[in-house]
């Protein structure tokens, strides 16, 4: 049988919306680099070749003598250069391009762990159901046997003239009604189990055998406080964690728009080549130190940078938001999961309780001392109260998934 850690695994591998955000993280991390790169030396070729109509020449007529030199030996000139630039001051345009990249990278592996976190609740709900449809199959299929054994009783007892026709009639209505939930059940169990292999990206109608027994958590669940839990999940919380670096890469993102505004310093190397015949030499080396300051751009860098801390501003607000909504969250999940306990303490007594009420009260059908109504009500009460027990199990067990998840430790 598959166990809840087995099909996490499966499900982390297959999970559309998982793979994308791990494809984001990736794409974080090439942005990085590039962010990187910018501080090392660029460097650039260049090769050509230019044919002129005529070739240029030095005139000397102004000095008195009626001579031309030509600057080349024919009309084609052949050309190849190189060159090295290296950023020495920036306006701290690199650093905070960097610092922007690294806080979205950190961002968007923040929104890939939280995703595999809402995955996995995802795939607890399908396996509980799954458990739940298998259970309330059990219990539909109990009460068909349950009131087939009845109808063979009441089916004896009425050709022996011991009870009336009515009583034949009424279980055997009751006994079709059960026949009826049974196929619902086993209905809905099929759908759980396709809408389990969906979400583990399996065929619909793959076999499912699950293992009953559900991993344990984190033993603070149950002994932690509200507020120890609801602290807790705010230093857990993966969504928390990805506002906020999200709300810090616009601000370093703004700092780097500044940057650019003030002075560019670059060293710059180069070497030409030129295929000539009259000059000293073909080829030539040089170094350069050389500013560029973007004086005036009509305010677009001052407003883009507004519009960056903005964003930031926004990022924040709904960060802030979002705390709030967690802590409902976990406050909603708490309490649902000392509910769903007391439901099941109520509800294991009751159980124990009507299967002692259901033996006897057939026990005095039989002996002539009860009534069929008494039989049916109570064959209904037994079904009722295991379903009962049944619910408030599988609740129980998923609200402290659901704690885990509000706490950001499933």
């Amino acid at each position: 049988a598959e166990t809840l850690e087995q099909a996490w695994q499966a499900a982390l591998g297959a999970d559309r919306a998982l793979q994308a955000a791990r494809s984001e993280v990736s794409a974080a991390n090439e942005d990085l680099a590039a962010a990187k790169s910018r501080r090392l030396p660029a460097v650039s070729a260049g090769v050509g070749v230019s044919r002129f109509n005529e070739a240029p020449a030095f005139d000397f007529s102004a000095a008195g003598i009626p001579a031309t030199l030509p600057l080349f030996g024919d009309e084609n000139l052949g050309m190849a250069n190189a060159n090295v630039t290296l950023p020495l001051f920036t306006g701290g345009s690199l650093r905070h391009g960097i610092d922007a990249a690294d806080a979205m990278r950190a961002a968007q592996v923040s929104k890939s762990d939280a995703t595999a976190q809402q995955v996995k609740l995802a795939v607890a709900r399908h396996y509980i159901n799954v458990l739940r449809a298998q259970r309330g199959l059990d219990v539909a299929i109990s009460s068909v046997r349950g009131l087939s054994a009845h109808m063979k009783d009441v089916e004896d007892m009425f050709e022996a003239g011991a009870v009336a026709r009515n009583d034949y009639l009424s279980a055997a209505v009751s006994l079709a009604d059960a026949e009826q939930r049974r196929l619902q059940a086993a209905n809905a169990l099929d759908l759980s189990r396709a809408a389990y292999n969906r979400a583990l990206g399996r065929e619909l109608g793959a076999p499912v055998e699950l293992d009953a027994s559900l991993p344990g958590l984190d033993v603070r669940l149950d002994t932690d406080s509200l507020g120890d839990l609801t602290a807790a999940a705010g230093r857990n919380r993966r969504e928390l964690d990805g506002l906020g670096a999200a709300a810090d890469a616009y601000r370093a993102e703004a700092k780097a728009v500044r940057g650019q505004t003030l002075p560019q310093l670059a060293l710059t190397g180069s070497y030409y080549s030129l295929e000539n015949d009259f000059l000293n030499r073909d080829d030539f080396w040089m170094v350069g130190l050389g500013v560029q300051w973007n004086l005036f751009d009509g305010g677009q860098a001052r407003r883009k940078a507004g519009a960056l801390r903005y964003r930031a501003t926004a990022i924040s607000q709904q960060r802030a938001d979002l705390a709030s909504m967690i802590e409902l969250e976990v406050r909603q999940a708490w309490l649902r999961l000392n509910e769903t306990r007391e439901r099941r303490r109520l509800a294991e007594r009751a159980v124990e309780q009507a299967e002692e009420n259901l033996r006897v009260v057939r026990d005095r059908y039989r002996n002539g001392e009860g009534t069929n109504t008494e039989v049916l009500d109570a064959e209904t009460l037994r079904s009722l109260s295991r379903s009962n027990y049944d619910n408030a199990d599988f609740d129980a067990s998923l609200a402290l998934y659901e704690l885990a998840r509000g706490v950001g430790q499933l």
